[in-house]
């Protein structure tokens, strides 16, 4: 009895470092949130290579390069005083072995540094994965902003 080509014909190895690649690129996502909320400068910063970009059209505005990138935690950092960013329903599409596509819906919740008050903020990432010297991070993101709630006060902590 002939059994089936595993995998559309892949090998062991090739379906190991997908999903070895899958676990790497889902650290990355959920990096990002950590190194915003924890704010982590230098976690944040290792997301992204030197010429990644970070677009954020109707947001704070497009980024190049890791030092302008750096620059968006500084932004988020003066005008939150708290974030809290849950990410979910992560999609990765592989091109090839060291590129893939990925997207993700993000809930962050802001506390605002001027007043205190709370703000919901629905977004979809769109992003660009590359894995250059057996490393994998962020090429690009671009941020779909979904809607931006009215502020709001919550009560204070039972």
């Amino acid at each position: 009895m002939n059994s089936p080509t595993p995998a559309g014909g892949r090998s062991v190895e090739a379906r190991l470092d997908e999903i070895e690649s899958r676990t790497e690129i889902a650290s990355l996502v959920a990096g990002f949130c950590e190194g915003l909320d924890r704010r982590d400068p230098e976690r944040f910063g290792a997301l992204w290579y030197e010429d990644a970009e970070f677009l954020a059209p109707g947001g704070r505005g497009n980024f190049y390069g890791l030092e302008q990138i750096r620059g968006v935690q500084v932004a988020i950092d003066t005008s939150w005083a708290r974030t809290f960013h849950l990410t979910t329903n992560l999609v990765i599409k592989f091109e090839n072995p060291d590129r893939a596509t990925g997207r993700a819906d993000c809930l962050a919740i802001a506390q605002s540094a001027a007043d205190g008050r709370t703000t919901y903020i629905e977004a979809t990432y769109f992003d660009i994965f590359e894995r250059r010297d057996g490393e994998w991070k962020i090429a690009s993101r671009t941020t779909e902003r979904w809607f931006i709630s009215a502020s709001f006060d919550l009560p204070p902590n039972a």
